[in-house]
């Protein structure tokens, strides 16, 4: 931080200044923070569940399914990234939940989006603390 020597009738304009920059970085921290955070979310749900055959079937293509898209900033300026699964989204909530069986029961649940949903939240927020 600088050190300038102001006039009184001035002390309003550079104040309004200073809130301005911060206010540019702050934007331009939270722009980048979205787009790191939803990357790293898709990269974390690729690896969600193991790939291959298995006890509970292959989870190859259902992984590789995850994208994410950025909206433009809608009226308040806030930037917005979706991550969803493109090629198998009905299966999102059923595999997440569990659900009921055709003669009685339920089945296991597998959650996978919930702690990668808190993992992406806490890393947004530092990021955004680093990087303002």
């Amino acid at each position: 931080m600088s050190t300038k020597k102001i006039k009184v009738d001035q002390l309003a304009e550079t104040v309004m200044d200073i809130m301005k920059e911060f206010e540019e970085a702050t934007d331009e921290a939270v722009d980048k923070g979205v787009s790191e955070t939803a990357r790293f979310a898709v990269e974390e749900l690729h690896n969600a569940h193991p790939t291959g055959s298995g006890r509970y079937g292959d989870w190859s293509k259902y992984n590789k399914g995850w994208k994410y898209t950025q909206s433009k900033k809608d009226k308040k300026y806030h930037k917005k990234a979706t991550v969803h699964n493109a090629t198998d989204y009905q299966l999102t909530h059923l595999l997440e939940k569990g659900h009921a069986k055709v003669n009685g029961g339920r089945t296991r649940a597998f959650p996978h989006i919930a702690p990668v949903a808190e993992k992406c939240e806490t890393k947004l927020v530092e990021f955004i603390k680093n990087n303002i």
